[in-house]
């Protein structure tokens, strides 16, 4: 795994979600409360970016149909069998790094 910086933190408010490209995978990075979580962008469903989605606590839903994960795990509310992948974010300074 590699540490890429992808934003300061004043970039990426509470509530926020946003989408950032590291090593050619699209990766939806999360300010959920002042803790900073990362999932793959793609939603399982239709391929919809999460990082466009809804974020309410730490359950954000896709805005093409409407599927919904968990910003800290991955996990799909919708379908239990589904996890996307998530990434560990750290704070370096006023730095978000997201290991890959």
């Amino acid at each position: 795994m590699a540490a890429h910086k992808v934003a300061n933190i004043s970039e990426l408010n509470e509530g926020e979600c946003k989408t950032y490209t590291v090593e050619g995978q699209s990766i939806a990075v999360f300010n959920v409360g002042g803790k900073f979580t990362a999932i793959d962008d793609t939603c399982a469903h239709r391929g919809g970016s999460l990082g466009s989605g809804t974020l309410e606590g730490d359950i954000v839903t896709c805005p093409l149909h409407g599927w919904q994960y968990d910003v800290t795990t991955g996990e799909c509310k919708m379908n239990p069998q589904v996890t996307l992948k998530s990434f560990e974010v750290k704070v370096d300074g006023d730095s978000l790094v997201l290991e890959v």
